[in-house]
């Protein structure tokens, strides 16, 4: 028991000389309710729909621009649009004034050839 006696002793000496004191902290263990763990993942599941939706407002709306910023660019100017008016107003005039002259050549035409019958039918009698 000398044996023991000594080691008892000996470690009785060496944990009063080294004393070491640590923090306890102690707290109950709290567990979500039913009614909180709906609400968190309802919360959860608002959040990434918002999220997305907000995204594809996003992606709408630089579709409207890019939209606007084509037609924008693919429509004409109102002076491209009298310059053409303009010409296609010319080209109809020039065509008008064509043909008025091709019909009075006609006409012209036509006319002589029925004097010239008629004079031809005036010499025969």
């Amino acid at each position: 028991m000398s044996f023991l006696r000594a080691t008892s002793t000996l470690s009785h000496s060496l944990s009063a000389s080294r004393v070491s004191y640590r923090a306890l902290s102690t707290s109950a263990i709290r567990s979500k309710t039913l009614t909180e763990s709906v609400k968190d993942a309802a919360d959860a599941v608002n959040k990434k729909v918002g999220q997305t939706l907000a995204s594809g407002l996003d992606s709408a709306q630089q579709a409207t621009e890019q939209a606007k910023g084509s037609v924008n660019a693919n429509t004409p100017s109102q002076a491209e649009i009298d310059s053409k008016a303009s010409y296609a107003a010319q080209s109809a005039k020039e065509t008008a004034e064509s043909a008025r002259q091709n019909a009075n050549q006609a006409l012209g035409s036509a006319a002589g050839k029925a004097r010239d019958a008629a004079d031809e039918v005036n010499k025969r009698v």
